[in-house]
């Protein structure tokens, strides 16, 4: 099992957006001091609910502040930006950290974002799949031309080549059995974020994804499988409850406003699953969370959460959102301290070597 820290940038207005990055950088050191594996960042726009609009810019930046710890985006925005870009800001920041990017891309799901860069949704999935085939023969080190039908590129050849071979890692934000193809197609890890949905479900999705790996010949369990999931950490459970629920309500609230549906924000066809979560989120309360969509408690309740979801549902890599909904600085250092601590060490001696790596 590898442990990651997720970081959305959502701005609640109690502190300068300044103040918000820099400590986070304070955050990205002491999390490659307690030994987390990996810092993953996500790319929003036009919203407070992520104010990182840039994250291949600030994977350069952790890259000079670190030293061992992986550095993931969760994710690129592939059909708002020329892909051959992409290549080259990757390629510039695996050679800066020294091979330790980790590729997360995605096709983008709030209408705002599509709006902003003028970009029609409904051109999402076919501009995302040229995007995957241009990233691939950037990384192959070799020159090249492609002509499609929203991207081109002609006599390209990536300067400079990537430190992995024959490019980072990359995985797929995937939340339906057409997404779940494509990655498999492409032979990339998910990323998945069930923020509000059922064991059973999340479990029904990773053996949808499982039989389209085995389909194309992949083995999905000898790849890195993330799963993201707000975290807390106290020393009871009454004191996780207390401070964690305010900021994770304050969160769920804020999302509904940014998903498709929601007033003033039209569901394009492909994304209507996306209606069905902004619906479900209306609803949810403490004790939802609680039993599903969260990991807040004791060291010992997180470990029992993490542990579930490692064997019925094939996490390998828990990527633990443990600043959510205006949580302070002070709050989310005292978590990372307590999960590194008593955390870490409870779920890898329950696992052992059965988890998949």
């Amino acid at each position: 099992m590898q442990f990651g820290m997720m970081y959305l940038f959502s701005e609640f207005g109690e502190r300068s957006q300044a103040q918000i990055y820099k400590e986070f950088m304070e955050e990205v050191e002491l999390a490659e001091e307690l030994g987390f594996d990996a810092i993953w960042l996500p790319e929003h726009h036009f919203t407070v609910y992520g104010i990182l609009g840039d994250t291949l810019t600030m994977a350069a930046a952790i890259s000079q502040r670190t030293e061992r710890i992986k550095i993931g985006t969760g994710v690129v925005l592939l059909p708002l930006q020329h892909p051959v870009r992409v290549a080259e800001q990757a390629a510039l920041v695996d050679c800066l950290s020294d091979g330790r990017l980790l590729l997360g891309v995605g096709r983008a799901y709030q209408p705002g974002e599509f709006g902003g860069y003028g970009v029609d949704p409904a051109e999402s999935r076919d501009r995302f799949e040229e995007s995957l085939e241009i990233l691939s023969r950037c990384f192959s080190g070799e020159k090249f031309t492609y002509e499609g039908e929203f991207w081109s590129a002609t006599d390209v050849q990536l300067y400079p080549q990537t430190v992995q071979k024959p490019g980072p890692p990359m995985y797929m934000a995937a939340v339906s059995p057409p997404s779940f193809e494509l990655a498999a197609q492409h032979g990339m890890s998910i990323l998945r974020a069930p923020r509000f949905t059922s064991l059973p479900a999340v479990q029904k999705d990773w053996e949808t994804y499982c039989e389209y790996m085995r389909t194309a010949g992949r083995d999905p369990l000898a790849q890195d499988q993330p799963m993201l999931m707000q975290t807390f950490v106290a020393e009871t459970e009454a004191e996780a409850k207390k401070t964690a629920e305010p900021h994770a309500i304050w969160y769920h609230e804020l999302f509904q406003q940014v998903l498709p549906g929601a007033p003033g924000k039209k569901i394009h066809e492909g994304y209507e699953v996306y209606d069905i979560v902004r619906k479900a989120h209306a609803k949810v309360t403490y004790e939802d969370l609680a039993e599903w969509g969260s990991a807040f408690g004791t060291p010992e309740q997180v470990a029992d959460r993490i542990v579930t979801y490692a064997e019925a549902a094939g996490v390998s890599h828990w990527m633990a959102e443990m600043k959510f909904g205006g949580l302070s600085h002070e709050e989310t250092m005292r978590s990372m301290r307590l999960f590194a601590e008593e955390v870490m060490p409870r779920v890898k001696e329950r696992l052992g070597t059965n988890t998949p790596t």
